[in-house]
């Protein structure tokens, strides 16, 4: 007879593993959800387990106790703490021009082959000319960057696509403004070195999945996005670019912030775990403490924000958009937009916290472990 010991305990981790998002089974509105690499698909997308990028990456570094800042942090949050009242994202928004998340696919050895067209007249474009596997029913979010992640398993490749104009679902050409691609899966691939966002960052590194917010448990830093920036650039970032300066916008690039800066909550699992506030937004608020933000791209309507997941990757699927299914969980706000013509939702993260006294801006050797 097997040890009763035992199976109480092969019960417990499945119980477990079940409750971090990991190895779910499909349902009629989501996908089954998996924590191995090589194993995901249309019918089979990351849950919440499943970190992108190896335990080296800068995405994957924990703050610590007592990190070193940059010199002049705090003026550098009181910039960004001005340019608006925190930040806030709309669910329910996939397929419509007020999707300005990303897209992350998985292709497999069944998918069309794409031969990668980049159109705008800058440097040479790193994938220019290269042929990928794509799922014939991908899409990019359809808000103006047209951001689309494709990652190929069996090469360890993430090829990323900055406003993707067209592509049919038979395979051909895929038309892009601009593209790059980085290791994944990989012994010391790291999310750094693409080129589909102003800081040259993997689309899949730091972005808010829904499987991440529906865990309650975000085990990366986070992707931010500025108005704009001080016209210079840091490691994990690289060059040329500098994202909009905000002197391209009128304003002065005194004190604001560096592509590639740093960004962390100075708070305790104390001090949040006594918020009066919902268990999701505890749950990003941890990851802010724990691994921080790193800016990664400029725009937005004027305040800070973090990039998130489209609900397009799962709708393009034929499944439910996550998002509405989160915003219904967890009661937030919600109205008819007539602009879309459909039920948005809102994640409000204004007033959480004083970030203007909580956030800290990190020196770049934190990100390096080598301070």
């Amino acid at each position: 007879m097997p040890n009763r010991a035992l199976l109480a305990v092969l019960l417990l981790a499945a119980i477990v593993s079940t409750l971090a998002g990991c190895e779910q089974p499909s349902t009629a509105s989501g996908p089954r959800l998996s924590c191995r690499f090589g194993s995901f698909d249309s019918g089979t997308l990351p849950g919440a387990c499943w970190r992108p990028f190896g335990e080296e990456s800068p995405f994957n570094r924990g703050v610590g106790s007592t990190p070193r800042l940059l010199p002049g942090s705090g003026a550098v949050v009181q910039r960004t703490a001005a340019f608006g009242p925190a930040f806030k994202f709309e669910g329910g928004v996939a397929g419509t021009r007020d999707d300005w998340g990303a897209t992350i696919y998985f292709s497999r050895r069944r998918d069309p082959r794409y031969r990668i067209h980049c159109v705008k007249p800058w440097r040479h474009c790193e994938v220019e000319g290269m042929t990928v596997r794509i799922p014939a029913r991908a899409r990019p979010a359809a808000g103006g960057d047209g951001h689309m992640a494709v990652i190929d398993q069996a090469r360890g490749w993430e090829y990323d696509f900055w406003q993707v104009r067209s592509k049919s679902r038979r395979g051909g050409r895929i038309t892009v403004s601009y593209g790059g691609r980085t290791r994944i899966g990989r012994p010391g691939a790291n999310g750094l070195g693409s080129n589909a966002t102003a800081a040259h960052f993997a689309i899949s590194a730091g972005v808010l999945r829904p499987p991440d917010l529906a865990a309650g448990r975000i085990n990366h830093a986070l992707l931010m996005i500025v108005p704009c920036t001080n016209g210079r650039y840091v490691w994990p970032a690289s060059g040329p670019g500098v994202g909009r300066p905000c002197s391209e916008i009128g304003l002065p690039n005194d004190a604001a912030p560096a592509l590639g800066q740093h960004f962390y909550v100075a708070m305790t699992e104390d001090e949040i775990d006594a918020l009066r506030a919902p268990a999701w937004k505890k749950a990003v608020l941890r990851a802010m403490a724990r691994y921080g933000m790193f800016v990664g791209d400029t725009g937005g309507g004027g305040a800070w924000g973090l990039r998130t997941e489209s609900g397009t990757s799962y709708t393009s699927l034929g499944y439910g958009d996550p998002w509405v299914r989160l915003g219904e969980r967890y009661g937030v706000p919600s109205w008819h937009s007539s602009t879309i013509g459909r039920t948005k939702y809102l994640f409000d993260f204004r007033g959480l916290v004083d970030w203007s006294s909580r956030l800290r801006v990190l020196h770049p050797c934190v990100a390096r472990g080598r301070c």
